[in-house]
């Protein structure tokens, strides 16, 4: 099959998705038409959740696939390549989705592919367990697969990154594969260079209510907007294999204040702790613990929004609404997200910088993944719906309507912070005259932690206290109270630290802010040690 032939079906089923799509009155797009739609036969609820998302992005029907897999989350490679890999293929080869060309000897290259994006839906494996076995302590360690390299010797994967090179006719063995598509700054469709890339998202989440929740989410922020708070979480770690992680939160704290999406930005090692409020939250980006707990046990997202926390095993399993992160994400709100199944490397993961800045110019959620990643064939799982486009509006995409009055504060903040884009001191003074004009906590509080950000710490302490005299919410005003603490603590102005947690406990207080400032006390000063009893044995 030629490549002309298979442009030209591309073409077509396009155009048929338009019309078909024009009668329902669902809008179609040329990314709705380059994307497959897969579901496990095994699992009662997949099929109608197929169906659901297809109907809701006009993706044509021929498009959905059923294959017959494991229902286990984990499968070996064996069943990912008799169940997943091989049937895939024959639909491909039996649709004409691909223009295959024969290269040198044996080998064949994609020269072209109509479907550029798939979607595993809820009920598909996540990952594939490796085929190395552990040697017993008597026995001699067998031989590495591809040298010592210790990245080259695992084969475990997660079944998602494992199909994004299902085209990789000539691989010749399972294991990390160098991205084409790494730092790229087109989408998928124009990208000539890596037509055998297919990206891969599944909409996956412990109940299939959470997975219809998200696809309404993500089409819903497509129409009106995605505003709110960008969280931050950087741990300020000295360690230098763990800086590069603190490295890209930081550039995406620029980022997001550059696009006008103000930023609160979090630099002590602990995560967001229990008591200080997590509210619109449009954006997440955080590390490292094991679960989602502190101020993440009881986040507010808004519609639409995109959280990732780096974790070796954030996405270990995607049933338990509890465990780790992906899963109580999505559970919490969040409509897209990405996780680690088995320990990927911190290089290997997204790189949180990069991911935050394409999505902000605009490209889809899985552009934006796959745009940050070195390496496939590895351990990420990419969860959401891979044409989710949150930010085309702000870049002139033509998805948006007129905000509702909810979100009108978030545009006038916007609109301001853009006014002066990549200058910062002219942002603050913009974000400074539209808080004189309107003093609402929202405005100072984004003022204040914008000057914290640029470095000036006495002026970001004035414009919190104003904003946590203007919030309404006692959650929203007490969060200004810690970040004036954090950035006194930061200061090493320990004396009106400790007088502004004294005199906010004066006022009664609920049990878990009470604990968080208390805590806060004995960080900045911890309480001598006990007296030891009298008569006991003195320590050698």
């Amino acid at each position: 099959m030629t490549a002309s032939v298979s442009r030209f079906s591309f073409l077509l089923v396009a155009l048929v998705a338009a019309v078909q799509a024009q009668e329902s009155g669902v809008r179609t797009t040329r990314e709705a038409a380059a994307t497959a739609v897969i579901f496990n036969t095994r699992d009662p609820e997949s099929r109608g959740l197929a169906e659901y998302y297809a109907e809701r992005r006009a993706i044509p029907p021929e498009n959905i696939i059923g294959l017959d897999c494991p229902l286990e989350e984990e499968i070996s490679r064996k069943d990912y390549v008799e169940t997943i890999e091989k049937p895939l293929r024959a639909v491909f080869e039996r649709k004409e989705w691909w223009g295959v060309r024969t290269g040198f000897g044996d080998k064949q290259e994609i020269s072209d592919s109509r479907i550029r994006f798939m979607v595993l839906m809820r009920g598909m494996p996540l990952k594939i367990k490796t085929t190395i076995q552990a040697p017993s302590p008597e026995a001699t360690p067998p031989p590495r697969p591809n040298g010592g390299d210790p990245i080259r010797s695992h084969d475990e994967a997660a079944v998602d990154s494992e199909l994004s090179v299902l085209g990789a006719f000539g691989q010749d063995a399972f294991g990390v594969v160098n991205n084409p598509y790494y730092r790229r700054f087109s989408p998928i469709l124009d990208s000539s260079v890596t037509s055998g890339l297919i990206l891969v998202a599944r909409l996956d989440a412990p109940t299939a209510e959470t997975v219809r929740r998200m696809i309404d989410d993500s089409l819903l922020a497509e129409r009106v907007g995605l505003h709110g708070w960008a969280y931050i979480d950087r741990r300020s770690t000295p360690e230098s294999g763990y800086r590069e992680g603190d490295d890209w939160l930081f550039s995406a704290a620029g980022e997001c204040w550059n696009q006008g999406i103000p930023v609160i930005l979090d630099n002590v090692p602990a995560t967001f702790p229990t008591g200080f409020a997590i509210t619109d939250a449009a954006l997440y980006y955080g590390w490292y613990d094991w679960g989602a707990g502190g101020a993440m046990a009881a986040p507010q997202f808004v519609p639409g929004a995109v959280a990732v926390h780096i974790h070796s095993f954030s996405a270990r399993t995607l049933r338990d609404p509890n465990a780790n992160w992906v899963a109580p994400l999505v559970t919490r709100g969040v409509a897209a997200t990405t996780g680690n199944v088995y320990e990927p490397y911190l290089d290997l993961t997204p790189h949180l910088d990069v991911l935050n800045e394409r999505l902000l110019q605009g490209f889809t959620f899985a552009e934006s993944v796959y745009m940050s990643l070195k390496a496939l064939s590895w351990m990420t799982t990419v969860v959401g719906d891979p044409l989710y486009r949150p930010f085309a509006g702000t870049q002139g995409g033509a998805w948006r309507i007129e905000p509702d009055a909810a979100a009108e504060p978030w545009v006038a903040l916007q609109k301001e912070l853009r006014k002066a884009s990549r200058s910062g001191l002219t942002q603050t003074l913009y974000l400074a005259r539209l808080a004189r004009e309107n003093p609402t906590g929202l405005n100072y509080e984004a003022l204040g932690m914008l000057q914290s950000y640029l470095g000036e710490p006495r002026a970001a302490i004035t414009s919190l206290e104003t904003a946590g005299a203007a919030y309404r919410n006692p959650a929203e005003s007490f969060r200004t109270v810690v970040e004036r603490v954090r950035i006194l603590q930061g200061l090493a102005d320990k004396k009106n630290a400790l007088k502004l947690i004294d005199r906010t406990l004066q006022r009664t207080q609920p049990a878990d802010r009470a604990k968080l400032l208390n805590d806060i006390r004995n960080e900045i000063a911890p309480p001598p040690p006990p007296p030891t009893p009298v008569g006991s044995p003195k320590k050698p």
